[in-house]
């Protein structure tokens, strides 16, 4: 690749994210320098992962095909920020900088007595022994932590010459271990031996002259924020654990004393933001660990990329670029199916440990020969190509069949029959059909174990609307249509909303529950939220708020959508409610027609036409019957979702011209447990959509996770037709 353009850049730090970005950037035709403050390129993968995980050079192959394949690329070895290069004579050379320094200092444990000579970082650790020490350590060593740094740490620490125990120490119990499994096991398998629900309190040292670790016993309690049970310590339960030596792997942060002049740090990271990677300085970018946190190789690098579309954009002189994407990469590509693909079983790696020598550090898996690795690639059951496709007839299933049982050598059959697979095929709706959410589906995402594993943890729902004095909910959802409901049907949903951390939309308050008031005219200043009826706000030309802090916004149809959010901008309003069946306060709209769900593809289009696309927020009400749906316009751009008829179904409402008719044949127990079982379960399903799709926050959904089966459905909501090798 060569250098094109006149601009250049600045990439500090050559791990990952730091390789990555400067390839994106040397690709685009730009010259990069990369400033590296070791003596080799690699950052955690060659400084914090040990050999016998990934054995020397296998980084550096990779490396040298970026260097030799974009010349562009100048590097700096040994060139610090701070030390060698400042941030103000790299603003001078260059047009924009890249902060991918990494997180390569472990965090202190905030115990007495971590002080001492006999207790090392875990990051700090692995980085002497990568350096190729090897030591000579006390017979016992503890390592705190359960992470894949302490799992690292331990196995290397088992291999130093004089060790013959070493214990992990870790607070929670097994389930609550973040540590790969695989990694786990192998340690085990190793002769690690694993301490649970052990918390450390002090570094302390005993009454023979000898060392230890002060703990205190801990229980599992109730699930903290991360959706981890929370250890809680047992009183009366402390003891010692001896040992020689205290590896403490709790965890990793960036450190710059030149950012942190500059005011670019945020205590453990560089202050920065996901959307445009970029600092408070407009040309300073950052990605990787050392902008936000801890993460897997896979995803420092998926940040490098994202760095650099937005470094691009900013030397192009492009101030609002589109969000950055994934590139769509085409279902078209080879395939090597064998045969006997149904029944042939996986190839497992041999498991060697440490080996005769452990501290030649050894591979600890035999890897796949080239033979072995074509048969196991070979097994790929071309998910991709099923699932990419609304056919699910007979004719389908067979010719994937027939794709299976071709032979590996025979690409161009393959091909045909792939291409076969993915022709257009004749609407056998008919334009007569309506677009459905129904017709909406999630499109899981493919991820490796490198990827998958941070998500483990519990997806996140906690949503706010409005942005400064906004309405915080521990849920996206909230329910409608209860106005008029009976009292006791209110109370039960009042309790199991409160209950939940949702909201109630209406005109009335009921219980507990947070409110936003759909008013007329004048707000109740007991309301959470209040949302006007746009038509009339719009001929007042105002909106009358109870007071600042009250987060205001629209109820809002298809009819009145355009000039509603312009009025909305206006007035700096905090929300639009999309009423996609245009009968709110009630249900009767929704229990007799079908919702106009194109009305959030209009609202966003209309926001991102303004370029005000984060200024205000949507909630969406009309025909959601489950969590998926509701999951599904939160991919499309709304913040919140609306529950209205299955409210009232789930206590076992008939429909009597087009509105709920409630019966006395539930006692209060059976409605909280209905009301409260909903909730959960439309909660529960978001969650797993956006699990699926690889997200561990149901907010960071998008459109990209879907897609369309029916072409009313793409039209309506603009997601691409499955399968599909034309734009509709």
């Amino acid at each position: 690749m060569k250098v094109t353009q006149k601009k250049t850049a600045a990439v500090i730090g050559g791990g990952p994210a730091g390789v990555t970005a400067a390839h994106d950037l040397a690709e685009a035709g730009y010259e990069v320098h990369l400033h590296e403050a070791s003596d080799r390129l690699g950052g955690m993968c060659v400084w914090g992962i040990p050999r016998f995980r990934l054995p020397e050079g296998v980084i550096k192959q990779d490396i040298d095909r970026v260097l030799n394949h974009c010349p562009g690329i100048k590097i700096h070895l040994n060139s610090a920020l701070g030390k060698d290069v400042s941030i103000d004579e790299l603003k001078e050379k260059h047009d924009s900088i890249l902060l991918a320094i990494g997180a390569s200092v472990g965090k202190n444990m905030g115990l007495p007595g971590e002080a001492a000579p006999f207790v090392e970082d875990g990051v700090g650790f692995l980085r002497r022994i990568n350096g190729g020490e090897r030591p000579t350590l006390p017979e016992t060593v503890l390592v705190i932590g359960g992470g894949d740094v302490a799992m690292d740490a331990c196995r290397a620490a088992l291999r130093m010459p004089g060790v013959k125990n070493v214990k992990v120490v870790y607070r929670r119990d097994a389930e609550g271990m973040p540590a790969r499994k695989e990694e786990l096991h192998g340690a085990i398998e190793e002769g690690v031996e694993i301490v649970y629900n052990t918390q450390p309190v002090a570094v302390v040292d005993t009454e023979n002259g000898g060392k230890a670790l002060r703990c205190i016993r801990t229980e599992m309690g109730e699930p903290d924020e991360d959706g981890r049970r929370r250890p809680v310590d047992v009183e009366g339960s402390e003891h010692d654990i001896e040992c020689g030596l205290v590896i403490a792997s709790v965890g990793q942060k960036a450190e710059c004393g030149e950012l942190e002049e500059k005011g670019l740090m945020d205590w453990d990271r560089v202050k920065t933001e996901w959307e445009g990677m970029v600092t408070s300085d407009p040309m300073i970018f950052a990605a990787g660990d050392g902008g936000f946190g801890g993460s897997t190789i896979v995803e420092a690098m998926n940040h490098g990329h994202r760095a650099a579309y937005y470094m691009k954009a900013f030397m192009e002189g492009n101030e609002n670029p589109l969000s950055y994407r994934t590139p769509y990469r085409t279902r078209r590509v080879p395939v090597c199916n064998d045969p006997m693909w149904e029944i042939n079983l996986r190839v497992e790696q041999p498991f060697n440990g440490m080996g005769e020598d452990p501290v030649a550090f050894a591979e600890i898996e035999t890897t796949y020969t080239r033979e072995e690795a074509m048969e196991e690639a070979a097994r790929c059951f071309r998910c991709d190509a099923e699932t990419g496709s609304a056919d699910y007839t007979v004719e389908a299933r067979e010719s994937i069949f027939a794709m299976a049982r071709v032979t590996p050598d025979q690409t161009e059959e393959q091909f045909r029959l792939l291409d076969t697979r993915l022709e257009t095929r004749e609407d056998p709706f008919g334009e007569e059909h309506q677009a459905t959410l129904d017709d909406l589906v999630f499109l899981p995402a493919n991820l490796s174990r490198l990827v998958i594993d941070p998500y483990r943890e519990g997806c996140k729902t906690h949503t706010k609307i409005g942005a400064i004095n906004g309405l915080d909910l521990d849920v996206p959802f909230m329910v409608a249509g209860l106005d008029h409901a009976p009292t006791e049907i209110r109370n039960a949903y009042g309790k199991s909303i409160a209950n939940i951390g949702g909201a109630y939309l209406g005109t009335h308050a009921i219980n507990d529950a947070k409110w936003i008031q759909i008013v007329d005219e004048k707000a109740d200043a007991k309301a959470d939220a209040v949302a006007f009826f746009a038509d009339e706000a719009i001929a007042a030309g105002s909106v009358a708020r109870t007071s600042a802090e009250q987060p205001t916004g629209l109820l809002v149809n298809s009819a009145n959508l355009e000039q509603a959010i312009e009025f909305g901008l206006e007035k700096e309003l905090d929300f639009l409610v999309l009423d996609a069946s245009n009968g709110l306060p009630g249900l009767s709209a929704e229990l007799t027609g079908a919702p106009d769900i194109s009305i959030i593809k209009k609202a966003v289009n209309k926001l991102r036409e303004l370029g005000r696309e984060e200024e205000i927020d949507l909630i969406y009400f009309g025909g959601l019957r489950t969590g998926t749906d509701g999951a599904k316009m939160l991919a499309l751009g709304a913040i919140g979702a609306v529950i209205g008829a299955p409210a009232a179904l789930a206590m076992g409402a008939d429909i009597s011209q087009g509105e709920p008719v409630y019966t006395a044949d539930l006692n209060d127990e059976e409605r909280e447990e209905r009301s409260a079982n909903l909730l959960q379960a439309f909660t529960s399903e978001a969650t797993m959509m956006a699990r699926c799709t690889g997200k561990t926050n149901v907010q960071n959904m998008e459109p990209e996770d879907l897609r369309a089966t029916t072409i009313a459905v793409s039209k309506a909501v603009g997601v691409p037709m499955a399968g599909s090798l034309h734009k509709h």
